[in-house]
């Protein structure tokens, strides 16, 4: 009862995250650190040239640098009277979120609704695709590039530094993946769409219920591609492209050895792009 009260270590989250979205930019620089010493109020970010010397880019208070060290955002690379800091994969994550916050209170009310959550937005990878639409007309949108397994892997470099899917086999998988979503507009079809991995009969309850030959073509348009690849091939490329499974969980689930399945899809999306090339004419844009 009779210790002397501290002043509260952490700054106020308003505070913390203003500071944040400052300083955690300056440490995804290269080389960059938070210095913070023992008899120093204020700490300072320092960026490292290429000539070994020090650039100080920023200075912000003692409590704030501590309030990042609890939130985990900072993790200490070197410990003493001259303690440093590096920012942390929590960190990184948690600008993304304040920058898609930022993003979101400037936006119209009218895009507000379609907005992300920021919590989803630190995840996300934003990009633009062309799409034909049914009446030929092209429409560029808007797409999170990393929603897809497959445009991940084409980011991935090979052993040669080239990408490891060239967009050719990326577009053909992508081509399988509307179908899928365009065949999937007929009731009752999306219950029917594992008779495709465990070998059923593709053809019972399929009905488009009147509704035209969209849905229905498409399926026959999977189908068709589904044969032509035959057991194995068309098991990963149907997990991976149509219903979004990670390369891990469907090495998993086909019982395949780590790390295989990549090599598998490629040759797979090789054999749909001929697929695609042969019966529809398909060219890559």
């Amino acid at each position: 009862m009779t210790a002397p009260l501290r002043p509260p270590l952490v700054s106020d989250d308003t505070t913390v995250n203003r500071e944040a979205r400052r300083i955690l930019r300056r440490l995804c620089e290269k080389e960059a650190t938070l210095v913070l010493a023992q008899d120093m109020d204020k700490a300072i970010v320092l960026r490292k040239g290429s000539d070994g010397s020090q650039t100080r880019t920023a200075v912000l208070d003692r409590k704030v640098a501590h309030a990042f060290a609890l939130k985990d955002w900072i993790q200490t690379a070197k410990q003493g009277r001259v303690s440093i800091y590096t920012i942390t994969e929590a960190g990184k994550s948690a600008l993304k979120r304040l920058i898609e916050e930022d993003r979101k209170r400037r936006r119209a009310p009218m895009e507000m609704a379609e907005a992300t959550t920021p919590f989803l937005a630190q995840h996300q990878l934003w990009g633009e695709k062309t799409v034909e639409q049914d009446d030929g007309t092209i429409r560029k949108m808007r797409i999170n590039l990393a929603e897809s397994p497959l445009a991940m892997l084409a980011r991935r470099k090979g052993p040669d530094g080239k990408p490891f899917l060239t967009m050719d086999l990326v577009q053909a998988g992508e081509k399988l993946r509307e179908d899928f979503e365009r065949a999937q507009m007929g009731p009752r079809v999306a219950q029917n769409w594992d008779k495709f991995l465990t070998g059923g009969d593709r053809g019972a309850g399929f009905c488009d219920g009147g509704i035209g030959e969209g849905p229905s073509a498409a399926r026959n348009r999977v189908t068709r591609a589904h044969d032509d690849l035959g057991p194995g091939l068309a098991d990963v490329v149907m997990r991976v492209c149509c219903f979004l499974e990670g390369l891990e969980s469907a090495e998993k689930r086909l019982g395949w050895s780590a790390r295989s399945g990549k090599i598998v899809l490629k040759i797979g999306l090789q054999r749909l792009l001929t697929h695609y090339n042969e019966v529809y004419g398909f060219v890559p844009a």
